[in-house]
Formats: C-alpha cells, sequence, structure tokens
C-alpha cells in the first residue's frame, strides 16, 4: 500500500475484469554533458521528455497475467545536440500460473528499442576532436558516427517452482535467456561496424535454487547457476558456473538485512578466474515516513574485449523522507570502484541523485530531480581493441542533469 506521500495510479476494470492503469510524464530538463566529455569537448543542451507508461492486469481462477509498456520520448534543443534526441520503447509480459497447491509456472518476456548515447556504452571514451598525435584515436569523426546507437534487448524466462506458497521450503528451476544487439549502420565505418558486432552477446542461464523459510522473517537461499555468453568472437565466449548463498531477515520492524555470498568460476576459450564475491544491504525505518539504505558489494563484471574482467566495488547510501503530509524527497550518494585484473587501470564512478516530489493529488506530482557523475580513471587514454589495433580513448568526465517533471495518472 502506498504511503501518503507516494504517486498511486488509477485504476479502471472493465466488463471483462482486466485492471487498466496509465500514467503519462512531462519532463523539461537540462544536460550539462550530453555526450560525457571531457570539461574542452563539453556539450550541453535542455530538452523536454514525455514518458507515457499503460499496464493491463488480468486474472481467470489459478492463471494471472500482466502486461506493461514504457515509453521515453526526449528531444534535445540545441542545434549540435538534436540528432542525438531519441525514442525509447520497453515491453514487458508475465503469465502466472497455478498448477497445484505444490506447482507453480511463471514465464516472463521483455523486449526493449533502446539507445547508448555517444560517450557511454560501447563508446565510452570516445571523443570528437583529434589532438594532433600519430596514435589511432577513438573519434566520433573517424568511424563517422554522427548520432547515439540504437539498441536491442529481449529477455525470455520461465521459471517453476515445487512446493506450496507460504511453505517452510520451495524449490526453484529458472530458465533465462538475455540477448543485446546493436543497430549497425552502413554509414559507420567497417572498423566500428565490426566493432560493434562483437559487443552483440547472448547470455543464456539455468538456475537451481531452495528457499528455506527458516521463520516468518528469516528465510536462506541456496543457489547453483549455470551462465554461458556467446559472442560472435568465438575468442570471447565463456562460462560461468556460481555456488550461492543468500540471507533474508527482518530483525525488528525497523530494520532488514539482506546478505548473499557466492564463489564463481569463469572458464573462457584460452584462460580461466575464479573469485568470492558478495552484498550486504541494510535497511532502517526509525518511524514510517523516513527510511535509511545501506549497500556495499562486490561483484566480477563480464569480460571486455580483451579477456580482461572487472572486480567491481561499489557503496551507497540512500535516504527518502516523507513530510509536510505530501513532499517527499529521495537522495543517493553511490561509489563505485572497476579495477581491471590483467592491465594496470582502476575507473571510479560518482553518482548523486536527488528527488523532490510534491503530491497535488494521489495521481498528480510535481517533482524536481538533480543528477550529479564524477568518472575518473587512472590512465586516461586507456585504449580500445579494434580490428587487432589500438585506438586511444579519452576517459573521464563531469555530468550535472537537472530537470522539472509533472506526473499524471490517467
Amino acid at each position: 500500500m502506498p504511503s501518503f506521500a507516494e504517486f498511486s495510479s488509477n485504476t479502471h476494470i472493465d466488463w471483462l475484469g482486466l485492471e487498466y492503469q496509465s500514467n503519462l510524464t512531462a519532463e523539461y530538463g537540462y544536460n550539462d554533458n550530453v555526450f560525457y566529455q571531457e570539461h574542452y569537448q563539453v556539450i550541453g543542451s535542455d530538452y523536454v521528455a514525455v514518458k507515457p507508461e499503460l499496464s493491463i492486469a488480468g486474472k481467470r481462477n489459478t492463471k494471472d497475467f500482466y502486461l506493461f509498456y514504457q515509453g521515453d520520448y526526449r528531444k534535445y534543443n540545441d542545434q549540435q545536440v538534436e540528432d542525438d534526441s531519441y525514442n525509447d520503447h520497453f515491453f514487458y509480459g508475465t503469465f502466472d500460473w497455478e498448477l497445484g497447491i505444490r506447482h507453480h509456472l511463471n514465464l516472463s518476456a521483455s523486449y526493449k528499442l533502446g539507445h547508448e548515447a555517444r560517450g557511454s556504452g560501447a563508446t565510452k571514451g570516445f571523443y570528437f576532436y583529434s589532438d594532433g598525435s600519430s596514435d589511432k584515436q577513438a573519434t566520433f569523426s573517424d568511424f563517422n558516427i554522427t548520432h547515439e546507437l540504437n539498441t536491442q534487448s529481449s529477455n525470455l524466462a520461465a521459471q517453476y517452482t515445487y512446493g506450496a506458497k507460504g511453505g517452510k521450503g520451495n524449490l526453484i528451476f529458472e530458465l533465462q535467456r538475455n540477448e543485446l544487439d546493436y543497430d549497425v549502420l552502413d554509414s559507420y565505418d567497417p572498423v566500428f561496424q565490426d566493432y560493434l558486432k562483437n559487443e552483440e552477446s547472448v547470455e543464456t542461464r539455468a538456475s537451481i535454487d531452495f528457499r528455506h523459510q527458516v521463520t516468518g522473517h528469516t528465510r536462506f537461499d541456496y543457489t547453483l547457476m549455470y551462465k554461458t555468453f556467446d559472442y560472435l568472437d568465438p575468442e570471447r565466449d565463456n562460462d560461468e558456473y556460481i555456488a550461492l548463498f543468500s540471507f533474508i531477515s527482518q530483525f525488528t520492524g525497523k530494520s532488514k538485512v539482506e546478505a548473499r555470498v557466492y564463489y564463481l568460476d569463469n572458464k573462457l576459450a584460452s584462460s580461466s578466474s575464479s573469485s568470492v564475491n558478495w552484498s550486504v544491504m541494510y535497511q532502517w525505518k526509525p518511524v514510517n515516513y523516513s527510511t535509511f539504505i545501506v549497500k556495499s558489494s562486490s561483484e566480477a563484471k563480464e569480460n571486455d574485449n580483451t579477456g580482461d574482467y572487472i572486480q567491481s566495488y561499489q557503496n551507497s547510501v540512500t535516504w527518502t523522507h516523507e513530510f509536510l503530509g505530501h513532499v517527499s524527497s529521495d537522495i543517493t550518494y553511490n561509489h563505485i570502484n572497476d579495477e581491471y585484473q590483467i592491465k594496470d587501470n582502476k575507473e571510479q564512478y560518482d553518482y548523486l541523485d536527488f528527488r523532490l516530489g510534491y503530491l497535488f493529488r494521489p495521481n498528480v506530482e510535481l517533482s524536481l530531480l538533480y543528477r550529479y557523475i564524477l568518472f575518473t580513471s587512472d590512465d586516461r587514454t586507456d585504449p580500445v581493441y579494434m580490428a587487432g589495433s589500438e585506438y586511444k580513448r579519452d576517459l573521464g568526465y563531469e555530468q550535472n542533469e537537472v530537470s522539472l517533471s509533472l506526473k499524471v495518472g490517467i
């Protein structure tokens, strides 16, 4: 149930019993570094955005289904940036079927037409202007990258659960497939075309999870998982074997802990690695209108196109607070430290997010949002590898983004 200062969508029920909810968000903002560039190549722009949402939920006997759509339409107003305006679309559907007291089936699928802004993702560290040196350089102009990169991503999942709902133990079998594709344009330089094709991936995973509900407030999970990552270049293909233990406990009405630790064994065509990873989340809610959340984790990220992998350490703190009946605020600080395990390089990200919302009515909310990002790298020119050659990058940026949005439940 939402709190008094939390947005609540209108629900409409038709003669078939289907429940509809729809929201529309209009936003105006300013991003002072649209392309994630170092100071002397920074370009900023104001923008307008529209974000519609639509969901449909239905239930018939022991079968439930849920469909969801979300759009993100953003138009930059500055002439230097307007070609990087984008339209993103996200579709999601899930189907639950109670086959009996102890048998449950869940099927889900999602599809996203998204984008990566220039200077992020596959083009992280790419820049506009050559420094005049004889080195090969990762510039947008050399590879004819004139706007954002369009992406298509999909997810398919099937989950079978054995055991009564609310029982002491459940056995869960899950299969999942994730795919990422880029829209590789003919106008791109052939070297960049090949590079993008080699960044496309298919992830397949299978897992067995035993959940033990020790008490009404404490649960243990024991998981075995197998993952495969497939690329165009078979040398990048790799397998992961994971053994995981997690612990969830609601100590009191005011505090909650979630912790997990897992062993990861990663095998590539020509090498292998292993690591012990973990994550901890502590939530403290001293009063019903204020919540503090602290998170800390260590994880091994997917290998890059050189076979190097990243050990990533993340720490964050979040405070949410509601006051004056219909005013809410959220502030989050997140620090990420990525350490490469072969080359001598560390990258650090600092994020600061702030939101202040005013609820005129349960389904009408005005929000002020601010985000600050600082990215630094020990090796500012750490190259990207394409077609067997090194292309020098310019890593590091600072970005501020502020916006005002109005969200209305229809």
